[in-house]
C-alpha cells in the first residue's frame, strides 16, 4: 500500500465514521423531539432539557461532524464565476493556493475552538433548563474534531495536488 492511498483511506475513513456519526445524531434528534413532543401533548409532561441538548449536542454534531466527508467528496459549494475559462496551470496553481489558505483557516479556528472546549470543560459548562442543568461541555470538542477531520482531508488533498504536479497551460482553443 503508498502513502498516498493509506493517506486516502485514513482521512476518508475518517470523514465516514464522522458522517455516520453525524447521521445517528439527526436520527437521535428526530426520536428525541417526536418523543418530547408526543410526551407533552399526550402525558403533559416533557422531557427537560430537549431544546438545550438539541442545541448543544445534536445540530453541533449535524453539522460539523461531516465536514471532512463531504471535503473528502468535494461537496462544497463551488462558484466559478471567475475560473470556469480556467484550465491546466493556472487552475491547478488557485486550486493549490487555495487548498492552503483553506487550510491555514482550518488551523486558525481549531486553535480557538479547542481554547474554548478546554476553558468550558474546566469550568464544567453546563446550560440551565426548567428544572436541572445539562453539562454542555463535552459538545464543545465536536468542533475540533470536526473541524480537524477536515483539515487533514485538505492537507491531503493539497499534498496530493503538489506531489502530482502542476499541468502545463495549453493553449486556448479557438472560439474560446
Amino acid at each position: 500500500m503508498t502513502p498516498s492511498n493509506l493517506e486516502k483511506m485514513i482521512s476518508e475513513g475518517l470523514g465516514r465514521v464522522f458522517a455516520i456519526a453525524a447521521g445517528l445524531a439527526i436520527t437521535l434528534m428526530m426520536v428525541h423531539i417526536v418523543v418530547d413532543v408526543s410526551m407533552k401533548h399526550f402525558l403533559n409532561d416533557p422531557i427537560d432539557g430537549t431544546t438545550e441538548i438539541v442545541a448543544a449536542y445534536y445540530m453541533v454534531a449535524t453539522v460539523f461532524l461531516p465536514l471532512a466527508y463531504v471535503t473528502s467528496k468535494e461537496g462544497h459549494l463551488v462558484v466559478e464565476l471567475f475560473t470556469v475559462r480556467m484550465s491546466g496551470r493556472r487552475l491547478d496553481l488557485l486550486t493549490a493556493f487555495t487548498g492552503m489558505v483553506t487550510l491555514a483557516y482550518l488551523l486558525f479556528v481549531i486553535y480557538f475552538t479547542v481554547e474554548e472546549a478546554i476553558l468550558r470543560t474546566r469550568d464544567g459548562e453546563a446550560w440551565e433548563t426548567s428544572v436541572e442543568l445539562v453539562a454542555v461541555w463535552p459538545s464543545r470538542w465536536l468542533l475540533p474534531l470536526g473541524l480537524g477531520a477536515m483539515a487533514l482531508v485538505v492537507l491531503r488533498q493539497s499534498i496530493g495536488r503538489f506531489r502530482d504536479g502542476i499541468r502545463p497551460d495549453h493553449p486556448a482553443s479557438p472560439g474560446i
